[in-house]
């Protein structure tokens, strides 16, 4: 494995660049694609705005397609009217700083993610959760939150 080592904030992220590449070309459809449901397509609508060049700078670093998430959610329209989302992406690799993870006393857990803008934050945590990576093993999770104002013409209840 010829490791890239990107610093990022006060992490240090080490990524198979080659290899989380190569993975995601493999991947057909983003998991927001592949779901299509109206909050889904919400999120499609407004991918290249979600998120910040250097994030999109930092994922092309580590060999993510910024356009190919794992998963996306929608939990909740906010009095703001803005929608709360989150999303993660995989990389084959490890890094060091601060683990967005916290574990919960039954047993889930909850992420504390830094503040990148005032609707996007993202945090890292090791995780393999619906990871189109064959060998799980060694992969870390990006998670990441975002605030999306409703763009397509009808808004669910």
């Amino acid at each position: 494995m010829k490791e890239t080592r990107v610093t990022y904030l006060d992490w240090e992220l080490f990524s198979d660049k080659e290899l989380t590449e190569q993975t995601y070309l493999e991947v057909e459809q983003s998991g927001a694609e592949s779901c299509g449901c109206a909050y889904c397509r919400n999120f499609i609508e407004q991918r290249e705005a979600v998120f910040p060049d250097e994030i999109k700078d930092l994922l092309g670093k580590l060999g993510v397609d910024y356009k190919k998430e794992v998963d996306i959610s929608e939990f909740a329209k906010l009095e703001s009217g803005l929608h709360y989302y989150n999303g993660w992406f995989h990389f084959k690799g490890d890094f060091k700083g601060v683990d967005c993870s916290i574990a919960l006393p039954n047993g889930g857990y909850t992420t504390d993610l830094r503040k990148i803008t005032d609707k996007f934050y993202i945090g890292f945590c090791h995780g393999d959760a619906l990871t189109p990576f064959k060998d799980k093993e060694g992969l870390v999770q990006i998670e990441f939150d975002c605030y999306l104002p409703w763009v397509l013409a009808n808004e669910p209840e």
